[in-house]
């Protein structure tokens, strides 16, 4: 696999100078200003059968281009769709610098991650999409156990790329109990799964998506357990055709909010009622991932450049959006939430 084209690199070492913050981990609302953040690369492989949970809810353009693969990579397979991709996420680090984010764009995969498991099970694996494999609440910095057994490879690239900054901060590092890697009719299992897509950080309230794709009440207890009563961790119940809570939510500021209603099984949880919502279609959310946005603070967000019906009304509610091409990743089943991970958001 070669990447040396893939996205420039973050070491230089005058420009993390002017960007650094402090030792800390902090995360604490999801509009905080983003400061610190950690990034995916272009990088999807797709076993020789496309696993069947993932049919429920990837949309007709991804499903075409996954069954192509059969056991390669995109850049194996379509090369120009993956240059493309490395052209968008280059410009998104670009702007998030600009911005005054620091950046840390995950360390490629080595050969040995990508055949963690393999003679048990051929599964999918993606770099592109950071927010699944940790969490990062307060300063607490949790290693996920996500509902694909090859998605869990993740951690190693992400151990390597943030291991000396966590370290030396005021993390507490924990890692989720791993589950046996066992498949049945609905997906894998058994286990208390989560996955960072699902988890939303309202302070000390907690939302945590269950589509029956990813995060399930097992994981959900797990993390209720693990952060104690400091926290209220809730379940919110999400129709299957979503695989996660962002896509189908994106908090912008406190009251401000993206949403798809009708993909809310027991309706809008009551942390939310009272918000005003912008309305995104369950198209728009499946084909485009509209509601999957990049909040950098709490009167500015990034989406799509593809998607100006929904920025024009975004912007009508007096925020600021930043629009970049990023049509290349969003078809693939994650946009810009999915991207990445804050590790720093100042309220």
């Amino acid at each position: 696999m070669n990447n040396a084209t893939l996205a420039k690199s973050t070491n230089n070492s005058d420009t993390l100078n002017q960007q650094a913050t402090s030792n800390k981990v902090e995360v604490n609302h999801e509009w905080g200003t983003l400061k610190e953040v950690l990034v995916g690369r272009p990088f999807v492989y797709m076993p020789k059968e496309l696993p069947a949970y993932m049919r429920s809810w990837l949309n007709d353009k991804a499903l075409a281009v996954y069954d192509e693969l059969q056991g390669r990579s995109i850049e194996e397979v379509f090369p120009e769709l993956h240059q493309k991709q490395v052209t968008q996420i280059n410009n998104v680090i670009s702007v998030l610098e600009e911005n005054g984010v620091k950046v840390h764009q995950v360390a490629e995969q080595t050969q040995d991650e990508h055949e963690f498991l393999k003679n048990q099970i051929d599964s999918y694996q993606s770099y592109t999409y950071m927010r699944d494999a940790v969490v990062v609440i307060g300063n607490h910095f949790i290693e996920t156990n996500m509902f694909d057994p090859g998605r869990r490879r993740d951690r190693f690239a992400i151990r390597r790329t943030l291991g000396e900054r966590l370290n030396n901060s005021n993390a507490k590092i924990v890692s989720m109990p791993e589950s046996p890697i066992i498949v049945d009719d609905n997906g894998f299992g058994p286990g208390p799964f989560l996955e960072g897509g699902d988890t939303f950080v309202l302070g000390k309230t907690i939302l945590v998506g269950n589509s029956g794709n990813a995060s399930n009440t097992a994981g959900i207890e797990w993390l209720q357990r693990y952060l104690g009563e400091e926290y209220e961790v809730i379940e919110v119940k999400l129709d299957s055709k979503f695989v996660h809570l962002d896509c189908v939510l994106c908090t912008l500021r406190p009251g401000l909010a993206m949403i798809v209603k009708d993909a809310f099984l027991d309706g809008i949880p009551d942390v939310l009622k009272g918000w005003d919502f912008i309305n995104v279609s369950a198209e728009d959310a499946k084909l485009h991932l509209a509601a999957n946005a990049l909040v950098i603070n709490d009167q500015t967000v990034m989406m799509p450049d593809s998607l100006k019906h929904i920025s024009t009304e975004v912007r009508a509610k007096g925020h600021q959006v930043i629009e970049v091409p990023f049509d290349a990743i969003n078809w693939q089943g994650g946009s810009f939430r999915c991207f990445h991970h804050p590790i720093v958001r100042e309220s």
